[in-house]
C-alpha cells in the first residue's frame, strides 16, 4: 500500500498544498511550528479517521473556514483509488472512490504505524498511553479488530452514561433493565478485546526481544547489551499477569470482578472493570521499566515494539504498513538512529519522516526518495529532479474546480 499524492484543502495552516510522494522515504524538513506534523497528521486521519494528537473539530479547519478536506491517491495490489477525508459542521467522512466508507474498513486497508515523541514515550507516561500502543496494533491488523475496537468504546460510553445517570438519583426500573442489558453486551466486548490484544502481544513479543537485543547490541557498550531472554511483556489485568490467559479465564475474571465492583460503579458512575483499566509492564531483567530503566532504555524498548511492529504486520498480512515518524530522530541518541535508519533501509514500507535538519541521514537514491521543505503551510522539494511527477493517472483525480476546491469529488 503506498500513497502516490496527497492533497490538503484549508487543513490545518495548509490553505492549498499538493505533495507527490515517493515510494519509499519522504522527508519533510523544515523549523518548529510550519506544518510538518500537520502533514503527517493528515496521513494518520486519512488511516483513522481521527488524529494522534489532542485537539477539537474545528482545529482541523484553517482560520474561519467551514470546510476541509485531506485527498489522496492510493496504488494498492487491487490498483489504483482515491480517498477523501471531508470536515465540516463538526463531522469528518470518508470517501473511497466516491463511496461512503468507514473508518475500521480503512484503518485495515491503508494502515498506518506511527512514531512520535509521545508514543516513545509511552512507559513513563500513564496506561492510556501503554493500552494506545496495543491498540494501535488491532486498528491496523484486521477489519474485525478495528471494529471491534469501536464497539467496544461505542458501548463503554452507552454504559458510562447509565451510570452516571443512576449515580445522579435516577432511580427508573427502566435505566437499570437497560443497564443490565447493556452490561451483557459490554462483558462480551470486553472479552474480545482482550483476547485480541493478548492474541497480538503473543505474536509481538519474539520479534520485540529480537529488536531489543539488535538495539542494545548495536550500542557497542557491554553495559548496554542485554539479551532477548532478559526482557517480556507483561498485560495486567487486576493487577495479575494476563499473558497466558484464555477466553474463558478473562470472561471469568471479568464476571467476578463486575460484582465485587457493581456498587462502587453506581455510586461513581463509570465503569470500572475492563480493557480500559488494564495495563502494559515492559519488563527489563525482570524489572519494571519504568522505574528501572533510564530514558534512554524506555524509548529504545518502544522503538523495538513499533518495529516487532511492522514486521509482524508484514509476515501476518504480507505487506508493510505506512509508516509516520514524527520528529522521532531528535529524541534517539546516535545509536538508536542508526539502527532505525538500517531497520528503515531494510524493508520495502513508504516511510514519511519529519525533522528540523538531516544531519543523521544517509544518501539515498532519489528516483524512490525525496526531501521536501514545509515553510509556512508550504511544501516545496528542496532538489531539483529529486521527485518526478508520479503520472498523469495520479495526478488528474486531482483536477481542481474553477469554484471551490471542496466541490470537485462526490461527498
Amino acid at each position: 500500500m503506498k500513497l502516490t499524492h496527497l492533497r490538503l484543502s484549508q487543513f490545518r495552516n495548509f490553505a492549498m498544498q499538493e505533495v507527490s510522494l515517493r515510494p519509499r522515504l519522504n522527508f519533510f524538513l523544515g523549523a518548529n511550528g510550519q506544518g510538518k506534523t500537520n502533514l503527517l497528521e493528515a496521513v494518520f486521519m486519512l488511516s483513522r479517521g481521527e488524529s494522534f494528537r489532542s485537539g477539537q473539530h474545528e482545529h482541523f479547519l484553517k482560520d474561519d473556514q467551514s470546510r476541509a478536506r485531506v485527498a489522496a491517491a492510493v496504488e494498492s495490489p487491487a490498483g489504483r483509488g482515491q480517498l477523501i477525508l471531508d470536515f465540516s459542521e463538526g463531522r469528518t467522512s470518508a470517501t473511497y472512490d466516491g463511496k461512503r466508507t468507514g473508518f475500521s474498513t480503512l484503518s485495515a486497508q491503508i494502515p498506518v504505524v506511527l512514531f512520535s515523541p509521545e508514543s516513545l514515550a509511552s512507559i513513563k507516561e500513564g496506561p492510556d498511553q501503554r493500552r494506545e500502543l496495543i491498540d494501535s496494533v488491532l486498528a491496523t491488523r484486521t477489519e474485525r479488530d478495528s471494529k471491534l475496537l469501536r464497539e467496544f468504546s461505542k458501548v463503554l460510553r452507552s454504559r458510562n452514561i447509565l451510570l452516571k445517570q443512576i449515580a445522579k438519583g435516577d432511580t427508573r426500573s427502566t435505566t437499570r433493565g437497560s443497564l443490565d442489558s447493556l452490561t451483557t453486551v459490554f462483558l462480551l466486548l470486553a472479552t474480545q478485546v482482550t483476547e485480541a490484544r493478548l492474541r497480538a502481544l503473543r505474536e509481538i513479543e519474539p520479534e520485540w526481544k529480537k529488536s531489543v537485543a539488535q538495539i542494545f547490541l548495536s550500542s557497542g557498550s557491554s553495559t548496554e547489551r542485554i539479551e532477548p531472554a532478559h526482557v517480556e511483556i507483561r498485560y495486567e489485568i487486576s493487577r495479575h499477569d494476563a499473558m497466558g490467559w484464555t477466553a474463558d479465564q478473562i470472561f471469568d475474571a471479568f464476571s467476578k470482578r463486575l460484582e465485587e465492583l457493581h456498587s462502587r460503579e453506581l455510586q461513581l458512575g463509570a465503569s470500572l472493570v475492563g480493557p480500559h483499566k488494564h495495563d502494559l509492564r515492559f519488563l527489563f531483567s525482570k524489572n519494571d521499566s519504568r522505574f528501572y530503566c533510564s530514558q534512554g532504555q524506555q524509548r529504545a524498548l518502544i522503538l523495538a515494539f513499533k518495529i516487532a511492529q511492522i514486521s509482524v504486520h508484514h509476515t501476518v498480512l504480507g505487506r508493510y504498513p505506512i509508516l509516520l515518524l514524527d520528529d522521532v530522530m531528535s529524541e534517539l541518541d546516535a545509536t538508536k538512529r542508526n539502527r532505525l535508519m538500517e531497520y528503515l533501509e531494510e524493508t520495502t514500507a513508504q516511510v514519511l519522516i519529519t525533522a528540523t535538519d538531516l544531519i543523521w541521514s544517509r544518501q539515498f537514491p532519489q528516483e524512490r526518495n525525496a526531501v521536501f521543505a514545509v515553510e509556512n503551510g508550504n511544501v516545496t522539494v528542496t532538489a531539483q529532479g529529486a521527485v518526478r511527477a508520479v503520472g498523469s493517472d495520479d495526478l488528474s483525480i486531482f483536477s481542481r474546480s474553477s469554484t471551490d476546491p471542496l466541490e470537485d469529488a462526490a461527498t
